[in-house]
């Protein structure tokens, strides 16, 4: 129960850096590297430990923006890097040790990064240690197995897996009708 409570408490400190509509759940450090850009995370969204949101402006661009939506689940040691926009939906699962790269601080040649947006939609299912590239959307409902690279968009209720990440087969939602947090108590 008190680690709970410690939990909720980390996450209200976080709102003197993100913005949030409700209450979030922190269960360890949370890193988060923002010298200007808008990070949103919605109500009763749980951040593991040592979850790293990175977000870094392109050269004559707008103020990067990071949206994670409600009921999400981020994993140990996950990383989010943003220069751009990168949006979460709501009833997201991150497992651990996830890298999703929408600006990658380098480009082929000594030129300027060009950061894509990346979009996750509602309901989708990462699995650990994968790596989500720029300029890829993920489908609704989507499965994405462990160990993926996922370089072109997935499309909704499909599971895809391997390097680089290829369709397997249509899934039904893993959520089913539960509306309850994916957070241990």
């Amino acid at each position: 129960m008190l680690e709970s409570i410690m939990a909720y408490l980390r996450g209200y400190l976080l709102y003197a850096r993100v913005e949030s509509n409700g209450p979030i759940k922190s269960i360890g450090r949370t890193i988060i590297n923002n010298p200007g850009g808008k990070i949103r995370i919605g109500k009763r969204t749980c951040l593991w430990p040592e979850v790293k949101l990175s977000l870094v402006a392109c050269l004559n661009a707008d103020a990067p923006v990071l949206q994670i939506g409600e009921f999400c689940s981020i994993g140990d040691r996950s990383q989010i890097h943003c220069g751009n926009r990168v949006v979460i939906g709501n009833y997201v699962l991150i497992s651990w040790d996830v890298n999703i790269i929408e600006y990658d601080y380098h480009a082929p040649g000594g030129g300027h990064p060009v950061p894509r947006p990346i979009i996750i939609e509602d309901e989708v299912w990462i699995g650990a240690r994968c790596i989500i590239s720029k300029g890829v959307t993920i489908g609704k409902g989507a499965i994405i197995g462990a160990g993926s690279v996922v370089v072109k968009d997935v499309p909704p209720y499909t599971l895809a897996a391997g390097n680089p990440a290829r369709a397997i087969r249509q899934v039904q939602s893993w959520k089913g009708n539960s509306d309850e947090a994916f957070c241990a108590q």
